[in-house]
């Protein structure tokens, strides 16, 4: 079966359409048969008959001259003295030989050695003469009554076609607004703020519009307001967080100053790092054409810079649709992550017709297995020192997994055999 709703409800039309059509076409040809064989035997009857009845009036050799005169290219009579011994009447014949039989009489003796029948149009039968010998009429029935009748199947096709037709324009209506709103559901994830569904066609397309409608606005407003309260909530933490800063500042204990001012820089990293994550702000921008090479060759500059070991290998050329504020943020993560536990980084790049894939590699200690995709949860750190200097706040991977599902696609970690980590983030060609 198709794997689409069209395929398969076209195929079943279609399907149901030629099935009647042919049972359609054997009830006609079947009942053709059986009218031509009435038809064609009571005419054919009456004219044996006739043709009978007047060489029986004539005598000697007159009786053969008749024949020979009332024969015709389809039909050609002949008295004989013999007629060949009864046998098997030929197949279907019981019907024609009973009709032949009422109109020359039951006691005239009637030898049939082929009669018409679909598909043979030959008929050879001997009739007994009163006066001794027997009449035997050969010919051929006109082949157009007995032939197939081949226009009926040009018309059947003809039909079909048509009909075809009106079934792909059927089913295409009918699986559009699924189509529209599959369309819609995927595209959601992407903007809240698209367009309602056009709430039309059958009630229950137009139900599942509405309901897709109502979601999407539930949704909206949900989000509008945990907006409204993060928005709060980040005012309402970073006021006491700057008042803990200048009280911190002028303390007089050094050691105590760079202490609380650290503890306070780690707040402010983790409270900016989760209100963006929350908030979605690090996918929160335009789809656009972007340059994969240039934009890891500027990463790699940028860590040159710093002082840090980055290598790159890449193609000429790679274009992707992407957030490209969002993936440099992202790639960097896993820069730093690398040079974090590796010391240094390998950057690949790998283009297909699907995508593109960024992998990144250290040669540090990798990660025990059960904590390759743990790791990518808020706030989860391998490190259970917690130290930011090492560890971080444990929000860099879990934003970079946030921006690669924002686009399609996604990022995975795994050991590589001879030591170190191997992070790939996959991107689609075009992003929703």
């Amino acid at each position: 079966m198709p794997r689409t709703l069209f395929g398969r409800f076209a195929l079943l039309m279609a399907g149901a359409l030629v099935l009647t059509q042919l049972i359609g076409a054997a009830m006609h040809l079947t009942e053709r048969q059986a009218t031509l064989r009435t038809t064609v035997g009571h005419e054919f009857a009456q004219r044996v008959a006739a043709v009978h009845r007047a060489i029986e009036s004539q005598v000697g050799h007159e009786r053969q001259a008749l024949a020979e005169r009332l024969s015709t290219p389809r039909q050609r009579l002949t008295v004989v003295t013999t007629a060949p011994a009864p046998g098997e009447a030929p197949a279907g014949a019981s019907e024609f030989l009973s009709r032949l039989a009422d109109v020359v009489g039951p006691q005239t003796g009637i030898r049939a050695v082929a009669l018409p029948r679909m598909g043979a149009f030959f008929f050879d039968v001997y009739l007994e003469l009163k006066s001794g010998g027997w009449l035997r009429v050969q010919g051929n029935a006109p082949r157009d009554i007995f032939a197939w009748p081949l226009h009926l199947f040009g018309n059947l096709a003809l039909m079909l076609a048509a009909v075809t037709v009106l079934i792909w324009y059927a089913t295409r209506m009918t699986v559009r607004p699924l189509t529209r709103l599959a369309r819609a559901a995927h595209g959601l994830g992407e903007n809240l703020h698209q367009p309602p569904l056009p709430e039309d066609g059958p009630d229950e397309v137009r139900e599942a519009a509405r309901a897709f409608n109502t979601m999407q606005k539930r949704i909206r407003q949900d989000i509008e307001e945990r907006e409204r309260f993060l928005a709060a909530v980040s005012h309402d933490l970073r006021t006491p967080v700057t008042r803990l800063r200048l009280r911190s500042e002028l303390l007089k204990d050094e050691h105590l100053r760079e202490r609380n001012l650290r503890d306070l820089d780690e707040m402010q990293q983790m409270l900016t790092g989760a209100l963006d994550l929350l908030r979605g702000k690090a996918v929160d921008e335009a789809v656009s054409p972007l340059d994969m090479v240039a934009l890891l060759e500027s990463l790699v500059d940028d860590q040159a810079e710093a002082g840090h070991t980055v290598s790159l290998t890449a193609p000429a050329a790679a274009r992707v649709e992407g957030r490209p504020q969002a993936l440099r943020r992202a790639i960097g993560n896993l820069i730093d992550n690398a040079l974090k536990y590796g010391q240094r980084a390998h950057i690949e790049l790998q283009t297909d017709n699907d995508g593109a894939r960024v992998i990144v590699e250290d040669e540090g200690p990798g990660l025990p297995e059960a904590e390759l995709d743990q790791v990518f949860e808020p706030f989860y750190r391998v490190e259970s020192s917690r130290n930011r200097e090492t560890g971080g706040v444990g929000l860099g991977l879990a934003i970079v997994r946030q921006i690669a599902r924002k686009h399609g696609g996604d990022v995975t970690l795994s050991n590589r055999p001879s030591g170190g980590l191997r992070a790939v983030l996959c991107l689609p060609r075009r992003t929703g």
